[in-house]
C-alpha cells in the first residue's frame, strides 16, 4: 500500500467520524463510506504514488458511465466526492492542498435526467410481476426467485427504501396484521407500513425456500447473502450478513428485467411505481405521505404524480385486482407446503 492510499483511507477516517459527530444518520454516513470506497477501489487498484488528481477523476466518472450508471448518478456520486476532499483539504485537517474535483466535471443534464422518477412501469409489467412464476432461464434457480420476487413484491407493495430493507429483521414483519415495522428509516425515524397479502405470501414462501440458513434468527436480517464479499470492518465469507446496495440494485434490475423485458428498473423506481399504483386506486395523499416517511405532504405529491386518466386509472384497478388473485395462488402454494 503506497503513502497516497494510506493518506486517502485517514482521510476517510476523518471525515466519517466528523460526519457522525455532526449528527448525520447512520443510514447517510453508510452510504458515504460505500461510494467513498468505491472511487477507493478503482484508484488504488493502480497503487498510484500521488494524491488523486484531476484526471483520475475524469477516468473514474467514465468508469462509471461505462458501468451503466445513468448521468444523475454519476452527478451525485461526484458532488459527494467534491465535498469529501473539499472538507479533507480544509487546513483545520491538512490532507490535500486542494481539491482535484471540479463542477466542470459533472455530467450536465437534460430535463429528463433531472427527473428520477420518470421510470415508469405500464399497467401489464406490474401485473407480471405480482405473478410467483419462475423464467426458465439458466440464471435463476428456484430459491434465488423466490428471494428476488419476494424483494420486488415488498418493494412495489411496501414502497420502502432500499436501506430500509436491507436493515429489515425477521422480527419486524407482522404476519398476523400485515404490517411491517421500519426501525432506520431516512432521518433515523420509524414508521409502520402496511402491506397487502401479496407481500406477506411473498415472504412467507421465500422462507420457505431455504436460502435463508434455518440457523438464522428472528434478530438476523430477513434478506441477506452468503456470498463473499466486503462488507464494513473486514471480509465476511459464508456466514449470513446484510446485502450491499450495490447488491440489492444488481439484483432487482435483474428480476425486472427477466419478468418484463424492462431494463434500467432499480429499487427507487419501484417504490415510485408502487406510490402511482395506490394514489391511482384510492389511497389518500396523507396515508401515502405516511407510508413513505414523508415529512412534507408536498414531496408526496410530486414523488407520486397526478391522477392518471379514466382509463389509466381503470387499468391500475386491474392490477390490484391481479394483485390479490396472485396472493390467493401464493397462499394455496403455501398450503401444499404446510
Amino acid at each position: 500500500m503506497t503513502e497516497a492510499i494510506r493518506t486517502f483511507d485517514a482521510a476517510v477516517r476523518v471525515y466519517l467520524t466528523e460526519q457522525t459527530a455532526i449528527g448525520l444518520s447512520e443510514e447517510t454516513v453508510e452510504n458515504y463510506s460505500g461510494r467513498l470506497r468505491r472511487f477507493r477501489n478503482f484508484w488504488a487498484a493502480t497503487e498510484p504514488e500521488e494524491d488523486p488528481t484531476p484526471e483520475n477523476i475524469r477516468e473514474y466518472r467514465d468508469k462509471l458511465t461505462e458501468e451503466g450508471l445513468s448521468k444523475t448518478s454519476v452527478r451525485q456520486y461526484l458532488v459527494e466526492l467534491k465535498g469529501f476532499f473539499e472538507f479533507v483539504s480544509d487546513p483545520d485537517f491538512g490532507f490535500y492542498e486542494k481539491n482535484p474535483v471540479s463542477k466542470r466535471m459533472f455530467p450536465k443534464l437534460t430535463n429528463a435526467d433531472d427527473r428520477i422518477y420518470d421510470k415508469i412501469l405500464d399497467a401489464e409489467d406490474l401485473k407480471l410481476l405480482w405473478k410467483n412464476e419462475c423464467p426458465k432461464v439458466k440464471t435463476y434457480t428456484k430459491t434465488q426467485w423466490a428471494r428476488n420476487y419476494a424483494i420486488v413484491t415488498l418493494l412495489l407493495d411496501g414502497k420502502i427504501r432500499n436501506g430500509e430493507l436491507l436493515n429489515l429483521k425477521l422480527a419486524d414483519i407482522d404476519f398476523e396484521y400485515n404490517e411491517i415495522y421500519i426501525s432506520k428509516g431516512k432521518g433515523s425515524k420509524t414508521r409502520w407500513v402496511t402491506v397487502s397479502d401479496i407481500t406477506i405470501t411473498a415472504i412467507k414462501l421465500y422462507l420457505n425456500s431455504g436460502i435463508r440458513p434455518d440457523y438464522c434468527t428472528d434478530d438476523d436480517f430477513l434478506f441477506g447473502t452468503t456470498a463473499e464479499h466486503e462488507y464494513g470492518k473486514g471480509s465476511r465469507k459464508t456466514e449470513w450478513h446484510q446485502g450491499t446496495r450495490q447488491w440489492l440494485s444488481q439484483l432487482v434490475e435483474k428480476h425486472v428485467a427477466a419478468v418484463t423485458g424492462k431494463k434500467g428498473f432499480k429499487t427507487h423506481s419501484l417504490r415510485h411505481n408502487g406510490s402511482i399504483l395506490d394514489l391511482n386506486t384510492g389511497v389518500r395523499t396523507e396515508r401515502l405521505q405516511a407510508e413513505l416517511g414523508h415529512s412534507s405532504i408536498t414531496t408526496t405529491e410530486i414523488y407520486s404524480g397526478r391522477l392518471q386518466s379514466v382509463r389509466r386509472t381503470r387499468e391500475y384497478h386491474e392490477v390490484a385486482k391481479v394483485r390479490d388473485e396472485c396472493a390467493a395462488e401464493n397462499m394455496e402454494k403455501l398450503q401444499k407446503l404446510a
